[in-house]
């Protein structure tokens, strides 16, 4: 299969890779790359994915740091050609399921955590507005114990494996 072909392949991915990353306020940019990383059999390098992109090295290194750091991709530093010596930034993406999930639950249990700190003050707020409060304290319950859910949710799926949690479910279904 030629680069064109597997280009082809990769567009669905990279068209979610590139709403996954606008979703997060992140650039078009982002999404491509991280996208052009999959169905690879090696990582590729600052050099490879700015020519498969477009992108300045620049752009491309900027971009790639940014997946590292939020776990969405793993650099490779290794001899590269003839001589041991050239050692070159390659990148793939990450794969290991346990990562992953850390990443993922990270991200959602930072959004849990947000909204719940926000509305204990919104409930604090109200308590100098008694009138306002009696209106709005059956949409603050149900908003709060729907987050306050959610973390114990998460708490759950941080204790557990992929494996365990999908083996816990379907026996309890039955």
């Amino acid at each position: 299969m030629n680069e064109e072909e597997k280009q082809a392949l990769k567009k669905p991915i990279i068209d979610a890779c590139i709403k996954s990353a606008r979703k997060n306020g992140r650039s078009d940019a982002m999404g491509i790359l991280r996208g052009a990383l999959f169905l690879e059999n090696e990582p590729l390098s600052l050099d490879t994915l700015a020519e498969r992109t477009g992108y300045s090295k620049t752009t491309v290194r900027s971009n790639m740091s940014h997946l590292e750091n939020v776990g969405l991709a793993r650099r490779v530093v290794g001899p590269v050609g003839k001589t041991r010596r050239d050692k070159q930034h390659r990148y793939s993406l990450e794969t290991d399921t346990d990562a992953m999930r850390q990443v993922i639950l990270s991200r959602a249990k930072t959004e849990v955590h947000s909204v719940l700190q926000a509305l204990i003050q919104v409930e604090e707020n109200l308590k100098a507005h008694r009138d306002a409060a009696e209106e709005m304290s059956a949409i603050m319950l149900r908003t709060r114990q729907f987050y306050e859910e959610t973390d114990r949710i998460l708490h759950l799926m941080d204790r557990y494996t992929h494996k365990e949690l999908i083996e816990i479910l379907e026996r309890n279904r039955k």
